[in-house]
């Protein structure tokens, strides 16, 4: 790399000084707004799989993992954490909490150091403060560094992973850096498989960036001099080759991951309107929807832009590939669940870039022609402690109308994230904890707790609940009655319900309000089946006429993002059972043909309802959504799949359902 830093004298040890100050400053205020309400709010959501999945022997949760949209990266290293520092054992509580939610906010807190030290690097000391101040206060790299789950650790991964490229590259004979670089693309590939993207864009930039034959690293001695490839993409070929090694074992999950997705795609309906979609994915990295994300676009536009005028034109083409790849895999894989990806892993080099373009466009291209930010680029930026030898030069009315121009662009720009951090600590969330002490409170031997359907409402609910009663889905009580009513009689026992939503009023229940839950109370005890029966019925298609609009709130308060439509097929998917349990067969079929409906590449939901078909005495309509389910499987095709459908084939329904019940069993 070479000075562009010709112009004015500077007083360096002034500006050293100056940004050891705001790089110590900054980083408590990364680590004070992650710390800041950490326990006060339930673990919720995904969290809850943190606390339960992550703890269990290594084994079981490597199996568990497999079968996840993740790696078991994170998991491993929170749950060996809890495990042996003992809070996976506690009781779960405020404390618990806490803990869980810590590793998130250290890895924010490091990936905001981090952050600094690439910015330094690639573009200057005062871009490197810029774009951590950006990351230190950004609303949504605050929020995943106070979740207990993986994107935190992704941040921290592949912001380590980045700069140790940018090093590698910087001094390519250097085996260590390169050392440095692998390890931490391994860490970050067992940590979300996203990090394939983000390899791609690295590999890039090494491949487009200035290979001057003069340099020789370890590996580029193996490849003669007449094939055109220089060095640097030489070490970064054998550095990722090396990665790859290290995630062998991981290899084979991932393949069946990649082909069962692929299978999947052609029955699902995308990530919808392409331009919806990209505009949620630029109000996905912050500050805030509207015009704040747009200003921070442009920003990284004029970033990218200000590059290519200095002809360093390798890292404007990473800049540019750091943020439209992740924004267009999800075409590629026509996965609607694409609409929940957390791109806060983008934001480190994303919002160098928005200091970058901030501080040309307020500078008015001034430093962009004359002097620039960069110290140097002869070697990388030293750590902001270490003042050097450099002897002071006389403070300038250029340097310091230069400062003053960059301060106000850290401090506007950073106001503009600032604004929308009180709505991310006020954001209403689950109060799974609230609930299940007030049920553990009230509840006695003998009641029963129906978990409603909107995601997972039994799991998290039964994670605090520490109580008598039994928590059940209303199927599993309804098919239950006959022979439980008599001991509810005898014990006192009552119905509870806990829902995602408020259900219509009835004078036997009163409704107790939690953020994010209900729980319904009974104040009229009822032992007749048929009525218990038609009550959890009729709070299943309340479920399902809520769950649209609750999926609209959810994503309106940032909360959550779920899927209208899958959270409706999963409300279908209890009503279908309810119906089922309660004997009323065709009433469950047309609710799972509702199901399937909304949600049609689960190979689960057409299971049901081939069960449900098989039944009603319909074979042939059996058969075809238990094909339905093979295609959307691989693991259950083979020569069974393919007996099976020689049977349909022939007319032999029976015998066809017969076959593929066991394929799918």
């Amino acid at each position: 790399m070479r000075d562009l830093d010709r112009g004015e004298a500077r007083p360096r040890g002034l500006l050293i000084s100056d940004s050891r100050f705001l790089y110590f400053l900054i980083l408590l205020l990364a680590l004070a707004l992650r710390l800041y309400q950490l326990e006060a709010d339930s673990l919720w959501g995904d969290e809850i799989f943190t606390a339960t999945q992550s703890a269990l022997p290594i084994g079981e949760l490597l199996g568990w993992t497999a079968r996840d949209i993740h790696p078991p990266g994170y998991y491993l290293i929170v749950g060996r954490l809890a495990v042996w520092l003992g809070w996976a054992d506690l009781t779960p509580s405020a404390l618990t909490d806490w803990l869980w939610r810590f590793p998130s906010t250290l890895a924010g807190t490091l990936a905001v150091a981090v952050t600094y030290r690439l910015g330094a690097d690639l573009l200057g000391r005062w871009v490197g403060l810029g774009g951590m101040v950006l990351l230190a206060i950004n609303p949504v790299a605050v929020q995943y560094g106070q979740e207990a789950r993986m994107h935190g650790l992704f941040l921290l991964a592949v912001a380590l992973s980045t700069w140790t490229l940018a090093r590698a590259l910087d001094r390519p004979g250097q085996l260590r850096r390169w050392l440095a670089y692998a390890l931490t693309t391994a860490f970050s590939l067992y940590t979300v498989y996203l990090a394939f993207v983000v390899l791609v864009a690295q590999g890039l930039w090494a491949a487009v960036s200035r290979q001057p034959r003069d340099v020789r690293c370890l590996a580029s001695v193996l490849v003669p001099r007449r094939l055109a490839i220089g060095p640097r993409l030489i070490c970064w070929l054998v550095s990722v080759a090396a990665a790859l090694a290290l995630y062998l074992p991981w290899g084979p999950t991932l393949l069946t991951i990649v082909t069962r997705r692929l299978a999947v795609s052609d029955v699902e309906s995308g990530v919808g309107p392409p331009l919806e979609f990209l505009v949620k994915g630029v109000y996905s990295l912050g500050p805030g929807p509207g015009w704040p994300a747009w200003l921070f676009l442009g920003f990284w536009m004029v970033g990218l832009g200000s590059l290519a005028v200095r002809r360093r034109f390798a890292v404007a083409l990473f800049g540019g590939l750091w943020l439209v790849l992740p924004l267009a895999l999800p075409f590629v894989f026509r996965d609607p669940r694409a609409l929940h990806l957390r791109y806060v892993f983008l934001l480190p080099v994303y919002l160098l870039f928005v200091a970058q373009g901030g501080m040309v466009t307020v500078a008015g291209g001034r430093e962009l022609i004359a002097s620039g930010w960069r110290e140097t680029e002869s070697h990388p930026a030293r750590v902001p402690w270490r003042s050097g030898s450099e002897k002071r030069a006389p403070v300038s009315s250029a340097f310091l109308t230069t400062r003053f121009l960059r301060a106000v662009t850290l401090l506007g720009l950073a106001l503009a994230s600032a604004l929308y951090l009180p709505g991310y600590y006020q954001r209403t969330k689950p109060n799974w904890r609230g609930a299940g002490a007030y049920l553990a409170a009230r509840t006695i031997p003998g009641d029963v707790i129906v978990t409603g359907p909107l995601f997972d409402v039994g799991r998290y609910l039964d994670y605090y609940y520490d109580g008598p009663a039994e928590l059940m889905p209303p199927a599993v009580l309804v098919a239950s009655l006959p022979d439980r009513v008599a001991s509810m009689r005898a014990s006192g026992g009552r119905v509870w319900a806990v829902t995602r939503f408020q259900p219509a009023s009835v004078g036997a229940v009163q409704s107790i309000r939690f953020p994010g839950l209900t729980v319904s109370e009974p104040v009229v005890t009822i032992y007749e089946p048929d009525l218990l029966a038609s009550a959890m019925i009729d709070l299943m298609q309340q479920a399902v006429a809520a769950a649209p609009g609750w999926a609209a709130e959810m994503s309106a308060r940032g909360v959550l993002d779920p899927d209208p439509l899958a959270a409706r097929a999963a409300a279908y998917l209890f009503l279908g059972d309810t119906y089922r349990a309660a004997g009323r067969l065709q009433e469950a079929v047309t609710a799972y043909e509702a199901m399937v409906a909304d949600y049609p590449a689960s190979a689960g939901g057409y299971v049901t309802l081939a069960e449900a078909y098989e039944s009603t005495g319909q074979p042939q309509a059996a058969v075809v959504a238990y094909q339905q389910a093979v295609a959307l499987n691989p693991a259950w095709q083979g020569t069974r799949a393919e007996e099976a459908a020689l049977l349909a084939d022939a007319g032999r329904w029976a015998d066809a359902v017969t076959a593929y019940r066991g394929i799918v069993e």
